[in-house]
């Protein structure tokens, strides 16, 4: 992949779609071109804004993270997805390995999500 990675963050709070947008913001390479509350959203604002990379939290009212990957695998292969997520039990792991959608935990250190991000925009 070369150039700017375009990315859209969803995740059903807005603190945690601020920070993840600021920290990345001060990546090279990488641009927040969006954000969602729920894994329909994201779909739309990823199509819309022509995305790379969907950062996805699993756990989400209204459409769920999971029913987002699906949509975005079937609908959109084009643009990848990387699962971010506070809790990831042996269900999510197997099920994230089996669609090949890296999972990142949430904390305070970025580094993990923007190898991510960039293993999976190559990918693309």
């Amino acid at each position: 992949m070369s150039g700017v990675i375009r990315v859209v963050v969803a995740d059903d709070e807005p603190d945690l779609r601020l920070l993840v947008r600021l920290q990345l913001g001060r990546v090279d390479g990488v641009e927040v071109v969006g954000e969602a509350a729920d894994g329909a959203e994201a779909v739309d604002v990823a199509v819309a804004e022509a995305a790379d990379v969907v950062v996805m939290d699993l756990l989400m009212p209204g459409t769920s993270g999971f029913d987002g990957i699906a949509a975005l695998l079937a609908d959109h292969p084009a643009i990848g997805v990387v699962a971010y997520t506070a809790v990831a039990g042996d269900f999510v792991r197997a099920e994230m390995a089996r669609l090949d959608v890296e999972l990142v935990l949430k904390s305070g250190d970025i580094a993990p999500l923007v190898a991510a991000i960039e293993r999976t925009a190559s990918r693309r």
